[in-house]
């Protein structure tokens, strides 16, 4: 009887403990071939690119873009893409961000993300992805009486993480203080040497009468710091919303 017993605890310790790595019998870490120094075992290394996958904040919506299925039609977009390819495979031996101009339904969120993803997977950035108006708001709602995340909890991950992507920037009009707020946020990047990654419907040329360009929309100071900063990548084409994916209910 006892010996069953021992058998059946043995059984259910089986059960509920993960198998063992064999590599690295469940220490997590290896010792290099000339043994002077420890690594993470390969058992660790999806744990860890889960987790900065979570901490990126992907929107649900764009977490399963990538590169590969980003499929451009016009020259632009095939341009883009190449550029964002090369973009991720020196990365981090990169000198600037970039700023992704482009109407809207051409791919700009779906580029900016899926960079931001290989990024995290592939070169173990801790990346962020930010909406803009999301932004806008969460920062005004930081002065309202009772709000429980300051102004200091928002930005404070903007200004310090490693790529950081802002997308739809001047989607909302900010006002001036938040104007100031965001060229903090930018020249303090700027100074530190991160990665940002910027997407934005407002060109520097309107091409029409009573359209603004992205210095009218977000200042003179901010759209002069992004020159320094960023490399721009112009996209045009069909808006893909419209013309190729229109929303359906039913499949």
């Amino acid at each position: 009887m006892d010996s069953l017993t021992t058998r059946m605890k043995g059984m259910l310790v089986s059960l509920s403990t993960p198998a063992e790595c064999p590599a690295c019998k469940g220490f997590g870490v290896l010792e290099t071939p000339d043994g002077r120094r420890l690594v993470a075992c390969s058992c660790r290394q999806g744990v860890a690119s889960e987790g900065r996958r979570r901490g990126a904040r992907i929107p649900e919506r764009y977490r399963g873009c990538s590169l590969a299925n980003y499929n451009g039609v016009t020259e632009s977009q095939r341009a883009a893409k190449a550029l964002a390819r090369r973009y991720v495979e020196s990365y981090p031996a990169v000198s600037a961000g970039l700023l992704i101009f482009g109407p809207v339904g051409v791919g700009k969120t779906h580029l900016a993300a899926a960079i931001l993803a290989e990024l995290v997977d592939a070169r173990g950035a801790r990346g962020l992805f930010v909406d803009f108006t999301d932004l806008f708001d969460r920062i005004q709602a930081s002065y309202a009486r009772g709000n429980d995340e300051s102004t200091e909890e928002i930005l404070g991950p903007l200004r310090d993480v490693e790529v950081l992507v802002l997308d739809e920037l001047g989607a909302r009009r900010p006002t001036d203080w938040v104007r100031d707020v965001l060229y903090g946020v930018l020249n303090m990047r700027y100074n530190k040497k991160r990665t940002t990654i910027i997407t934005t419907n407002f060109t520097d040329q309107a091409d029409k009468p009573g359209v603004e360009t992205l210095e009218v929309r977000v200042g003179s100071a901010v759209r002069s710091r992004l020159y320094e900063m960023c490399q721009l990548v112009t996209i045009a084409g069909p808006d893909f919303r419209k013309e190729v994916k229109q929303g359906r209910a039913f499949a």
